[in-house]
């Protein structure tokens, strides 16, 4: 059985992780994309990936 993980998009590079439990979460942690414009979270293996604001790629 595999689980799907989180998958976050974002309009920026940079991004800070605390596990969105409040007091079940993690510590905040500060990730920034290489790169491949994705970064996982070593926490709770959140994944955010960078979503492109070009006019060609916007909704």
């Amino acid at each position: 059985m595999t689980t799907q993980l989180e998958q976050i998009e974002v309009n920026q590079t940079s991004v800070a992780c605390d596990g969105g439990g409040g007091p079940l979460g993690h510590p905040r942690v500060f990730l920034h994309m290489g790169d491949d414009h994705s970064v996982t979270c070593p926490y709770c293996s959140r994944r955010y990936v960078y979503r492109d604001q070009t006019p060609d790629n916007a909704a």
